[in-house]
């Protein structure tokens, strides 16, 4: 089974993922601070990282360096093309999910 780590302080958003991603068959692992989340991207190896850049304690952008190994995947309602260039973002889901870019 693929395990997805849902990088999510938002709890309804977080849920309804791991919802959505237990119904299609996935292991879920979830971390709702930046210092939480980079403790889990160290113990675990996750085959997917959905990661939220505005995470309270230690930002997204300050994750990032800790992951190793594992795709990520950007949910964040920043919408500043500054934003994505700073983190050489090549996809991005715009939070609450109204726009794929």
């Amino acid at each position: 089974m693929k395990t997805i780590a849902i990088l999510e302080d938002d709890i309804y958003i977080g849920d309804m993922l791991t919802e959505v991603l237990t119904q299609e068959g996935y292991a879920v692992l979830r971390a709702y601070s930046g210092t939480e989340a980079s403790y889990l991207v160290s113990q675990n190896k996750p085959d997917l990282i959905l990661l939220d850049l505005m995470l309270p304690g230690l930002s997204g952008e300050e994750v990032l360096p800790h992951i190793e190994n594992s795709p990520v995947i950007v949910l964040s309602a920043k919408v500043d093309v500054q934003d994505k260039v700073d983190l050489l973002l090549e996809y991005h889901l715009l939070c609450p999910f109204k726009d794929m870019q």
